[in-house]
């Protein structure tokens, strides 16, 4: 994706959070989200210190404790939120208008070099660019992590829910091969129902599974299900048994198979 594209993404994620939060009651901050041991209000500081820690500023480290902590990021995620749990949801919203604010800015006077120059990311040495593709897809599932609880359903599709997809189909070939266990010659399709619409073909050969545009043939295997529900199963949100259980995912084709892949969709940290 190119600088205008991302920059944009995140004009649009960041007035969908202002707009949702400047709804929000403190009671309704507080309300427990789709994350084990975080609230609504702690997805929006998860977003404050992330910008806060790209634009160089010392977030204190604390030590952090619980069962809903299971890895290094976690422990980080979890220490960047101390310093606003202490904070009503209406200060953190403006906290998060500051920092938004000033990192649209650096992000839209930022060269195309710079953009584009490979150091650290979530997901290994990449493109600066990739990085900040990522920060939309986590803001947006952040989003719709707090959404649902609150039965305040909104935000399913648009730009920041297209980029979300697109970051996730980088990931499919790792998805269906490595954690799904798709067999040699698999010929796996997904498709996305809505509201992004999207249909992602994964190819298994020589032991490696890849994204392709198009199959020779029919696909070994089918899941069909809404994005929405893809991108909660693949953030790990929910329990992929119950989606099938009620027909919320479909399988075709091979269903050993596409039943493995659905078990295991789950790949975010």
């Amino acid at each position: 994706m190119n600088k205008e594209q991302i920059v944009e993404g995140f004009s649009h994620i960041w007035e969908k959070w202002n707009r949702f939060g400047s709804d929000l009651n403190e009671a309704q901050w507080e309300t427990p989200s789709r994350l084990p041991g975080w609230t609504v209000k702690d997805n929006l500081a998860h977003i404050v210190g992330g910008e806060y820690m790209l634009s160089r500023r010392e977030i204190p480290q604390i030590e952090v404790t619980g069962d809903h902590i299971k890895n290094p990021v976690g422990e980080a995620n979890e220490k960047a939120l101390q310093i606003f749990r202490e904070k009503e949801g209406s200060e953190v919203l403006a906290l998060f208008r500051e920092i938004t604010s000033e990192r649209l800015q650096v992000l839209t006077e930022m060269s195309e070099s710079d953009f584009e120059a490979v150091g650290f990311t979530p997901v290994g040495e990449a493109p600066y660019s990739r990085f900040m593709r990522i920060r939309i897809f986590d803001a947006w599932l952040h989003l719709q992590d707090c959404r649902k609880p609150l039965g305040l359903p909104g935000d399913e599709d648009g730009l920041p829910a297209e980029i979300a997809i697109d970051e996730i189909s980088s990931a499919v070939g790792f998805i269906v091969g490595k954690k799904g266990g798709a067999p040699e010659g698999s010929k796996v399709e997904i498709v996305l129902s809505g509201p992004v619409e999207r249909t992602l073909r994964v190819e298994v050969n020589d032991g490696r599974a890849s994204l392709v545009e198009t199959f020779e043939g029919e696909p070994t295997s089918i899941l069909t299900l809404s994005s929405l529900d893809f991108t909660a199963l693949t953030g790990g949100r929910e329990d992929a048994v119950a989606y099938l259980d009620d027909g919320r995912v479909a399988l075709g084709g091979d269903l050993d198979v596409a039943r493995r892949i659905a078990e295991n969709l789950a790949y975010t940290m």
